[in-house]
């Protein structure tokens, strides 16, 4: 950004507005954007993803609350037959493993698709133990 500056003229205002979208990049964007080629991670990524939007409310409101409104349109997959897939994640815990397991075994399995949407109270909470010291 600055080896570059000298060919267009920021004002105050738009240079911090670009740092602060460079900084949320940074820390919050590249890490899932980087793992969602990777099918079985795409659920464990996602929740965690939003964790992060929502922790990085404490950074940035304005952006925090601009992606999380973005990301909750894109929650369409999250469902059922896709959650199973966190099954063969490393990164998934063994306990998130069998509550997975013991949902799926349940009577009222889902045979049709429904978009997950978190509640701010789920956003807010432990969503896996490690996800609680996220690094911002």
């Amino acid at each position: 950004m600055n080896i570059l500056s000298s060919l267009w003229y920021l004002n105050t205002k738009d240079k911090e507005a670009l740092l602060d979208v460079c900084f949320f990049i940074v820390t919050i964007y590249v890490k899932p954007c980087l793992q969602c080629i990777l099918a079985v991670k795409t659920p464990y990524t996602d929740l965690g993803f939003l964790k992060s939007l929502k922790a990085y409310e404490n950074v940035n409101e304005s952006i925090s609350k601009a992606a999380l409104q973005k990301f909750n349109q894109h929650l369409w997959h999250l469902t059922d037959e896709i959650a199973v897939l966190a099954l063969f994640d490393d990164d998934v815990d063994e306990e998130t493993k069998l509550k997975i397991v013991a949902n799926l075994q349940r009577e009222n399995f889902s045979t049709h698709e429904k978009r997950y949407i978190p509640s701010k109270e789920e956003l807010c909470g432990s969503l896996y133990g490690e996800f609680d010291t996220l690094i911002l």
